[in-house]
């Protein structure tokens, strides 16, 4: 499944300006919502953190609670700088998800960013696998 365009929440812009996730050393994960969440950009919950997400998809089906851990790279090309991970899979599965999100595995858990798998409804497998396509041009470009 090809993901949706990558949104990087707002307040996720302001703690990049501040320094307040490490881009060189922070690890990163995605992780799935379902419907029952409300994402959007300005999404803050009490600071825009895992913590703050209600709807992750279970543990189970081949989905492990607090998503899979990513190797993010960071490349420049003039005044460019493209943040891109690898495509993610869950085989095996049979999971619902609405939403892929991307966080920083910190002390305070910061939400970077996500993207909508299906814009009219929840993505679904049985006994087979759900693939995040990551754009060819990478997740954000700053």
């Amino acid at each position: 499944m090809a993901a949706g365009a990558w949104q990087v929440f707002r307040r996720a812009k302001t703690k990049l300006s501040n320094g307040l996730f490490d881009l060189d050393t922070n690890t990163f994960k995605m992780m799935l919502c379902t419907d029952a969440q409300s994402l959007t950009d300005d999404f803050a919950g009490t600071d825009c953190r895992y913590a703050d997400l209600t709807a992750e998809v279970a543990s189970g089906g081949g989905y492990t609670t607090a998503g899979k851990t990513l190797s993010p790279t960071w490349t420049r090309s003039g005044a460019t700088v493209t943040f891109d991970v690898d495509d993610q899979a869950w085989t095996s599965s049979t999971l619902t998800a609405k939403y892929a999100v991307i966080y920083a595995d910190n002390t305070n858990d910061d939400l970077l960013c996500f993207c909508e798998l299906d814009t009219v409804t929840s993505v679904s497998t049985v006994a087979g696998t759900l693939t995040v396509t990551i754009n060819a041009s990478g997740v954000f470009t700053l």
